[in-house]
């Protein structure tokens, strides 16, 4: 039971008659306390109590969260508040860029009242290894998850994508560090690797959320489509953070993706997800040949690398330059430190093209290698695609000077006896897989080295079963209308 409250004042004026009914909808509520309620409206007592005590109208969110507390119907009181502003001379006109910096402020104040009632999740995980290289692209995510309060835009959700080792975690783990400052309310991680432990759809994910935002168990909605609500309800009044990271497909975050006034998501993935709407977008790029360098000077130390830097650029054109197949093969040689550089690069490389496969097998630190990266990116293709990667891999195409074997889809059609549209089809497949990537020219595919190697070492979807191939190529059969 709450305390007695003061009187209101004894004028009739829309402000003090708001104020009363306010009153009456706590008192039919049974008086809770205004710290009670403050634990359910996410704003503190005193600013509740200021709603009730007529000496101004609240702002309409108070006054909806008040209302809610309480067990009043949202749009009652919206429509009561809207009523009672216009009656006192405010009709909601106020200008765009004073409204902004308004709902700000409020953020501001609830963001304080809501870290002095509930400690703020803090689920980022370290960043893993080294990030070098990406400062055009962190300035550029940092533009694109920027508030705009002038032009009340809300920043969208920002996806960063690319293929399998580019580094994508990495680089959001270091922007989200850089947000989190800006954002008291806390950060939310999930890891949507299939290899990872977790919930891994969005209600599931939703329900973990809330549970790190400390919605007690009993308050947390059964019925998904409520609990995704509330989570977006608690977006749209925190200042938090939220990084979704290893999305598989555009289904599984969908219902989680919000444009909060002042809250941000963050999402990698290895495809594009062209299916999710109003939503940024990064494409990570393989490292240039100085980056890699210098992230091989970070693992292996500045001394070693310039008493050898050959061995060192050897191993950065056999890695494609990959982030991650560099971090790995660093550690390994770093764990070294009595082989000369060039001894140890030349024992993992082995000999050139003809050993990739087993290079690519070596790329292994602890519990972490490419081959499972590959692998997860790899089980996740339908035959027609793994058929096609095989195929790309097999060509006469030389590699490049950056090592990457580039086919057009023409050549590609030519090669599988078929049309170029869905052949072109079956390619954005392996982009979107992370074992492509588009280059510079229109209708060009590259296959970055790894890539290459480990495709080659996978068996032909073709054999072991002679009959499905027959199938495949029976008119009426679904793969074989898919190539059409």
């Amino acid at each position: 039971m709450g305390r007695l409250e003061r009187p209101l004042a004894p004028d009739a004026g829309p402000v003090t008659a708001f104020a009363r009914e306010l009153r009456r909808l706590r008192t039919a509520a049974g008086s809770p306390g205004y710290r009670d309620m403050a634990t359910r409206a996410m704003f503190s007592a005193s600013v509740l109590s200021d709603a009730a005590a007529g000496y101004r109208l609240p702002t309409l969110q108070v006054a909806l969260a008040f209302a809610e507390a309480c067990g009043g119907d949202r749009a009652t009181w919206e429509r009561r508040w809207h009523e009672a502003a216009r009656a006192e001379g405010d009709d909601g006109t106020t200008r765009p860029a004073a409204k902004a910096v308004q709902q700000h402020q409020e953020n501001e104040l609830r963001a304080a009242d809501v870290r002095a009632l509930l400690p703020p999740p803090a689920q980022l995980p370290m960043e893993p290894h080294p990030l070098v290289g990406r400062g055009e692209l962190i300035q550029q995510a940092r533009a694109l998850t920027a508030p705009s309060y002038g032009e009340q835009r809300a920043a969208a959700p920002l996806l960063i994508s690319g293929q399998v080792g580019a580094g994508k975690s990495a680089f959001a783990l270091r922007l989200a560090h850089e947000l989190a400052a800006s954002l008291p309310d806390g950060q939310l991680y999930a890891n949507l690797d299939p290899a990872a432990d977790g919930r891994k759809d969005a209600a599931g994910i939703a329900g973990g959320f809330l549970e790190a935002l400390g919605i007690p168990a009993e308050r947390i909605p059964n019925d998904p489509g409520q609990r995704i609500g509330l989570y977006r309800s608690l977006l749209n009044r925190r200042r938090l953070l939220v990084v979704l990271d290893g999305v598989q497909h555009e289904r599984q975050v969908r219902d989680l993706l919000v444009a909060a006034p002042e809250s941000r998501i963050v999402l990698t993935s290895r495809s594009r997800l062209l299916g999710l709407d109003g939503t940024s977008r990064i494409r990570m790029p393989v490292l240039d040949r100085d980056e890699s360098m210098e992230l091989l000077v970070q693992l292996l130390g500045r001394e070693r690398v310039g008493a050898e830097p050959r061995a060192c650029l050897r191993l950065a054109d056999a890695c494609g330059d990959l982030p991650l197949a560099l971090n790995l093969a660093g550690r390994r040689i770093a764990a070294r430190p009595e082989w000369m550089l060039q001894d140890a690069v030349a024992d993992l490389i082995g000999e050139g093209a003809r050993e990739a496969g087993r290079f690519l097998t070596r790329l292994r630190a602890g519990d972490d290698a490419m081959t499972l990266r590959l692998d997860a990116a790899y089980k996740g293709l339908t035959p027609w695609a793994r058929l096609m990667l095989r195929q790309f891999a097999g060509g006469d195409g030389p590699p490049s000077v950056d090592n990457v074997v580039y086919e057009s889809t023409d050549a590609l059609a030519v090669l599988v006896e078929r049309s170029a549209q869905p052949v072109e089809d079956l390619l954005e497949r392996l982009l979107d897989a992370g074992l492509l990537e588009h280059s510079d020219l229109p209708g060009q595919y590259g296959m970055p080295p790894l890539a290459r190697a480990f495709a080659l070492n996978q068996p032909d979807p073709t054999e072991g079963d002679p009959a499905p191939q027959a199938r495949a190529q029976a008119p009426g059969h679904p793969a074989a209308r898919a190539l059409r």
